[in-house]
């Protein structure tokens, strides 16, 4: 209002008010329209910065699945697994107090594979299952007589429209095409209520009122959206956001060189500005406004691009990740954010150039020649101060960095935020170093290095950027050496190629794992000792598999032991077996290879120079060294073999029948 009132009355701001300020402006964006091809690499870099956080930030948040998947739109679930008059029982109290669907499958095999589908009875769409069950073609079934199958089960019994089919014992006619959009594998027939007369699994989506959720729970397990989505730790929103601050600050780096030389380009326009009246603020003005339009474009450009790519790669998307995806299922709050920091970093890149040109004379800026490089001695101790406190918190964080991945975590995050500032404060005399070293050095090095020197602004925030692009490759390679390097906790190949594992249980109990030798042999690595009806089916199963390979069956045996121990924040992981005679010929071990008095034997790399290692047993009786409680020794003798297998399931670690005799070592498996 009082600049209106001004120029009301006849005065205007010494320095030209908003209209000076809004040709400035204008100036700059004729500027930016016929010099884009001077600003085409930063303007790429930005382009090309959102619409990889867009698609990458996109793929990261779909890929799983989403987070009501299960629930349709209900917001509470529960599944019951065996007792169906507990599960009748639950389902009449939550129609008392509200609404409900019920799900009711019964699993079948499909005949000639290990894979399955299942009878499905669902209310099509039903209250809360709309999400979860679509049509593709026909129609949903109406009567008994009916059924509706995914294409999964559609291909693996050559059925089609108009087909009948036996299921459950009972003839229908194939009348639809279905599929659940939440997961693509989903293989199920869907038949109207009451089909389902043994169903292995009964799903409960209901809604009531909060209240009545405590009564509920009693006697089922009751869980939300939210209590799913929660058990993932790992949010890909987050980790997006920390890659797109990054790269932004690599893209403002670099730019700051870009913006410098262009304000050069255009010291002589400049320098007549100035000279009918433009102040130190209307400079600035214009290189600034320049670096904001640029962002702007390139922030624009680069979510027309992004979301080209997503919508061209989204069908294919589906197929891999399994569940379909909406068109605009993006998570925009990182888009938005791409957007915003790609403007912020290309305005922050061309201040400095701004204020630096604001320093030139007018006359040295008519003429058109660069002023000379100015002097600046700036310390060097607020960079040496920020590089000392980085690496004091990455060795704490290192230090302290637990096996459950959360110790450490907040000193590495401020480690690594010091660490960019000072890098950015010493690469300027870093290249006054480089400067003075180029003085013995031939002649085309010598010119390339005295222009680094002499030129810092450009070049000191391209060392910089360059200087944090390596160190984010160098920490991510140590990070993974350090993680594969930990003999502790094993990391590699689950088996050879020559091998295979049969399991009735989880791994590596009640299971059988079969090596072929170059002689032709299958040696199973694990065997349950308990003769259960899978555990018999299994052996016979892996007769039959060496029988048709011509190859012999020999058997491991699990001892009642164990070896415990950390290292680098890892513990202890794997399995350990007996070395039977028979297992070390298969691998071709002979016994003059082993050392007498060896505990352990094992193909792990360093793992015989592990201190504070303990072999724990269940023995009752005890001899010399043996002062782990609960019985056990500490620091047992262990030779690393070669020969023996190096994968991750097969008996990369076994102890001696030295070792089982002399410590009344049981056995947990026979042959």
């Amino acid at each position: 209002m009082m600049d209106d009132f001004r120029v009301a009355s006849g005065r205007r701001p010494s320095d030209g008010g908003l209209p000076a300020r809004r040709a400035v402006t204008r100036w700059a964006w004729r500027l930016f329209r016929r010099e884009w091809r001077q600003q085409f690499l930063i303007l790429a870099l930005i382009t090309v910065a959102v619409a990889a956080t867009i698609l990458g930030s996109s793929v990261a948040v779909n890929d799983p699945p989403p987070k009501d998947a299960g629930f349709g739109t209900a917001p509470y679930s529960s599944s019951f697994t065996s007792d169906n008059t507990k599960a009748q029982t639950f389902i009449a109290k939550v129609q008392q107090l509200g609404t409900a669907q019920v799900i009711e499958n019964q699993t079948f095999s499909i005949p000639g594979s290990i894979n399955t589908y299942q009878l499905r009875s669902q209310p099509a769409p039903g209250p809360f299952g709309g999400p979860m069950l679509t049509l593709v073609s026909g129609h949903y079934p109406s009567g008994a007589n009916q059924v509706a199958v995914t294409s999964g089960v559609e291909s693996a019994f050559h059925l089609s429209l108009g087909k009948s089919w036996q299921v459950g014992g009972v003839t229908r006619e194939v009348v639809g095409i279905v599929q659940n959009p939440q997961s693509l594998l989903d293989a199920f027939a869907l038949v109207v209520a009451g089909q389902v007369t043994n169903p292995s699994q009964v799903t409960v989506l209901f809604n009531v009122p909060a209240g009545d959720i405590r009564s509920l729970s009693k006697g089922a397990s009751i869980i939300t959206p939210a209590s799913v989505a929660a058990s993932n730790p790992l949010n890909p929103e987050t980790i997006s956001l920390v890659a797109l601050v990054l790269g932004m600050l690599l893209i403002a780096l670099v730019s700051i060189g870009g913006f410098t030389v262009l304000a050069q380009r255009r010291m002589r326009s400049i320098g007549m500005l100035e000279s009918i009246g433009a102040t130190d603020r209307h400079v600035r003005l214009v290189v600034s406004a320049n670096g904001t339009v640029v962002g702007i474009a390139g922030a624009i450009l680069g979510l027309i691009v992004g979301l080209a790519g997503w919508l061209a790669y989204r069908p294919s998307f589906e197929q891999s990740a399994h569940h379909l995806i909406g068109i605009f299922a993006l998570p925009w709050l990182v888009v938005i954010l791409a957007m915003v920091l790609a403007v912020l970093a290309a305005y922050f890149a061309s201040s400095r150039p701004a204020r630096a040109i604001t320093k030139v004379p007018i006359v040295h800026a008519l003429s058109g020649r660069p002023a000379p490089p100015r002097q600046i001695h700036r310390s060097m101790v607020p960079g040496i101060v920020f590089l000392v406190a980085a690496f004091l918190l990455l060795g704490y964080a290192g230090g302290t960095g637990g096996g459950d991945g959360n110790g450490g975590a907040p000193e590495l995050l401020l480690g690594l935020l010091l660490l960019m500032p000072g890098l950015i404060l010493l690469a300027p005399f870093f290249l006054s170093l480089t400067g003075r070293v180029a003085r013995r050095a031939p002649i085309a090095a010598r010119l390339a290095l005295r222009d680094l020197a002499r030129y810092r602004a450009r070049s000191g925030s391209a060392l910089s950027a360059i200087s944090i692009g390596v160190l984010i490759a160098v920490i991510v390679i140590l990070a993974s050496a350090s993680r594969f390097s930990n003999v502790l906790d094993y990391a590699g190949p689950n088996l050879a190629s020559n091998q295979l594992a049969l399991h009735t249980g989880f791994p590596p109990q009640g299971g059988v794992v079969v090596h072929r030798n170059g002689k032709g042999q299958l040696v199973p690595v694990s065997h349950p000792k308990t003769e259960t009806a899978s555990s018999a089916q299994l052996a016979v199963g892996a007769a039959q598999i060496a029988k048709g390979l011509d190859a012999q069956l020999i058997a491991l045996e699990s001892p009642n032991a164990n070896l415990s121990g950390r290292q680098g924040g890892r513990s202890w992981s794997g399995q350990i077996y007996v070395a039977t005679p028979r297992l070390l010929r298969a691998f071709g071990i002979s016994a003059s290879e082993i050392d007498p008095k060896a505990d352990v034997l094992t193909s792990r790399p360093g793992l015989s120079g592990v201190s504070g290692l303990n072999m724990d047993f269940s023995s009752a009786k005890q001899g010399p060294g043996q002062n782990s409680p609960g019985g056990g020794i500490r620091n047992p003798l262990i030779q690393e073999i070669s020969a023996l297998p190096s994968g991750t399931s097969a008996p990369n670690t076994v102890i001696t029948e030295y070792a089982m005799k002399k410590f009344h070592i049981s056995e947990d498996t026979t042959d």
